[in-house]
């Protein structure tokens, strides 16, 4: 797949980050590498960060993955494509839940 998309969660939003899935990580660089992330006219070097975790118990250590990002808000769905001419640069469009 040449894109990464999700809903953003309460807690991404409160803690301003956007999580990736384990099974995704492939579609970054590799962890710690920066990375060009560019929404339109805010751009950014990121990298894709970790924690460790025990959600699932003692017994099943493991890490969440995540990119810091500022201005999401809980509902938003982001999409992240890969820039084809570049290869460690990506596009970010954040589209906010519609308003009743």
């Amino acid at each position: 797949m040449n894109s990464y998309s999700r809903k953003i969660s309460i807690e991404e939003s409160n803690e301003q980050y956007i999580f990736i899935y384990k099974d995704r990580l492939n579609f970054f660089p590799s962890r710690g590498k920066t990375f060009l992330l560019d929404e339109g006219p805010k751009h950014k070097r990121a990298r894709v960060e970790s924690y460790p975790c025990l959600c699932h118990g003692p017994h099943e250590p493991h890490r969440h993955y995540y990119i810091r990002w500022k201005g999401l808000q809980k509902g938003d769905t982001i999409v992240i494509r890969r820039d084809p001419n570049h290869r460690d640069e990506y596009k970010l469009r954040i589209e906010h839940p519609a308003s009743n």
